[in-house]
């Protein structure tokens, strides 16, 4: 009956997670370069991930042409790896040619949030 239970939970926890509206959920080698993008790391059952969820699906809904991808760690734990991610979640910022040229690690406000969007020239307004 535990083990059950426990695969219920499980099942439940894997269906129901966090929604991040239009961000395409991906691994890190199908990001397109050719753009300056941003690239979230996270995983299921983060709760600092799941509380920034909402705030990048916000973004993304008032901002739609902004690059912003999602990666869960639990699914492209390679990614994370060859990224060197050992924080989550983490932002990590490219440019163009798909050469990193920010990180910030942790939980980020929305305020904090678009200004590293801004400061590594992401933010697409049109």
């Amino acid at each position: 009956m535990i083990k059950k239970l426990f695969l219920v939970t499980v099942l439940t926890l894997t269906l129901n997670a966090y929604d991040f509206g239009d961000i395409p959920k991906v691994n890190v080698v199908d990001i397109p370069k050719g753009k300056r993008l941003m690239i979230q790391f996270g995983k299921t059952e983060c709760l600092w991930c799941e509380h920034m969820a909402p705030f990048l699906k916000e973004i993304k809904a008032q901002y739609p042409k902004t690059p912003i991808y999602y990666i869960n760690t639990d699914k492209d734990i390679l990614g994370a790896i060859n990224y060197n991610v050992k924080v989550l979640p983490t932002a990590i910022f490219w440019d163009e040619t798909g050469k990193e040229i920010g990180r910030v690690l942790g939980y980020r406000t929305p305020d904090k949030l678009m200004a590293s969007l801004k400061e590594y020239g992401v933010l697409v307004k049109e």
